[in-house]
């Protein structure tokens, strides 16, 4: 009974787990729309594959803002765990994904054609 009355001491003594941080999204095309004219990517001097390769590396989030531009449209799943970046590409008239972890700001995953 003692160890029990202690435990419950202890444990309610402990400080309150930290609130979870707020996940930041990143601007999109349209609030800054000469930003990705000036990326390698928004200049035409990556190719398909090299956009491949850079993203198989898992940057981060920032690096991929820097080399491919902003993202057309950005959405954060249910979770609050992964953000996706979503690049029309006019050539195919389709969307290209990346997907950021919220918690690491890393490249988790991407759906480059």
């Amino acid at each position: 009974m003692r160890h029990l009355l202690l435990g419950i001491l202890i444990f309610s003594c402990a400080p309150p787990p930290e609130p979870p941080k707020p996940v930041i999204m990143p601007p999109i095309k349209s609030s800054q729309p000469d930003f990705s004219s000036k990326t390698l990517f928004g200049q035409g001097l990556m190719t398909e594959y090299e956009i491949w390769e850079f993203l198989r590396e898992k940057p981060s989030e920032s690096i991929v803002l820097e080399t491919l531009g902003l993202p057309d449209s950005v959405w954060l799943d249910d979770n609050n765990s992964t953000k996706f970046l979503y690049y029309f590409i006019s050539e195919y008239q389709d969307y290209n994904t990346v997907e950021v972890d919220a918690q690491t700001n890393l490249v988790s995953g991407f759906e480059w054609d």
